[in-house]
């Protein structure tokens, strides 16, 4: 296989879309975690019962998370996200997606847990980074995963 030279294109997005959570549902999860934990407790299930308090708590504080900037890159190396780099012969495939004037870019990598990941892309870029990444991946007809688009839809 011959070696590609490939331009280095740089561009940080944030981990996640964040949608600000209003009063009510944080106090929502909280009086459900509540009332759950204690019909936990009332059925003698006490380790439910912490695991309810330890899941709202949890819910809670990453609902209120402002997300980080993540570092993206294409070099000649692989793929670099954030501090994980894919190697070329690690990555499977990718697609890119126009969403309501946004650009995703879906990459599938060697992995069992997580196989694909949902990257932003900078609309400036976009052309740039589909040209580059035909070069040395394989463009395949890749969705995101339904759990990811269900749980954006319930606003997280």
């Amino acid at each position: 296989m011959e070696e590609v030279i490939i331009n280095k294109i740089e561009w940080y997005a944030p981990e996640y879309k964040h949608k600000e959570k209003s009063i009510d549902f944080i106090w929502t999860i909280g009086l459900v975690t509540i009332v759950s934990c204690v019909i936990a407790f009332w059925l003698k299930n006490y380790l439910f019962a912490v695991f309810i308090l330890i899941s709202g708590a949890s819910l809670i504080l990453f609902s209120i998370r402002h997300p980080e900037d993540v570092y993206f890159s294409i070099e000649d190396e692989g793929f670099t996200l954030g501090k994980d780099r894919y190697s070329w012969t690690k990555i499977k495939g990718y697609n890119i997606k126009k969403e309501n004037d946004e650009s995703i870019l879906l990459l599938e990598v060697d992995k069992r847990l997580l196989p694909v990941y949902t990257i932003p892309l900078p609309k400036e870029k976009t052309d740039q980074i589909k040209e580059t990444l035909s070069k040395v991946a394989q463009s395949k007809d890749i969705e995101e995963s339904k759990s990811m688009k269900f749980m954006e839809q319930l606003g997280f």
